[in-house]
């Protein structure tokens, strides 16, 4: 198992920030690689215990991986499951409300399921952090723009 994390200030109102991270059209801005994510029912009301796919573009292909949603406290709190046979990743947004905006603290704790994945996620950790810095930027510019 493997465990990161990340804090990032960022300069617009809890609400913004939080709608960055949920909404799944604005995902698609700063992920990388994120194609679509896929609820096959609407999300209302305590979307917790919803599922959800998303369609990530990894190199030359696309990969289809089976999520959940595990926590859901507008505007405070956000968490997904997210996986596939190999490994699966438990994510954590927390959103604070600052005098200047808000602090994201982000984190995610990954279980490998095989031993070629945690193979991949010893050999590949330092990418997967360089991958969540970049993402991490671009959420900044997405919930403090417009």
């Amino acid at each position: 198992m493997s465990k990161m994390q990340y804090a990032l200030e960022i300069n617009a109102r809890i609400e913004k920030v939080f709608d960055a991270v949920s909404d799944a059209d604005k995902q698609k801005i700063w992920m990388e690689g994120l194609e679509e994510t896929i609820y096959p029912s609407p999300l209302e009301g305590n979307p917790v215990g919803k599922t959800f796919k998303q369609r990530i573009r990894e190199g030359g292909r696309v990969n289809e991986y089976d999520g959940e949603v595990t926590a859901y406290d507008k505007p405070n709190h956000l968490g997904v499951r997210v996986g596939n046979k190999q490994f699966a990743v438990q994510v954590d947004y927390r959103f604070t409300p600052t005098n200047g905006g808000t602090r994201l603290d982000y984190s995610a704790e990954m279980t490998m399921h095989t031993w070629v994945a945690r193979l991949m996620g010893f050999l590949f950790g330092w990418f997967t952090r360089g991958i969540l810095d970049k993402q991490m930027k671009k959420l900044k510019q997405v919930a403090e723009s417009g």
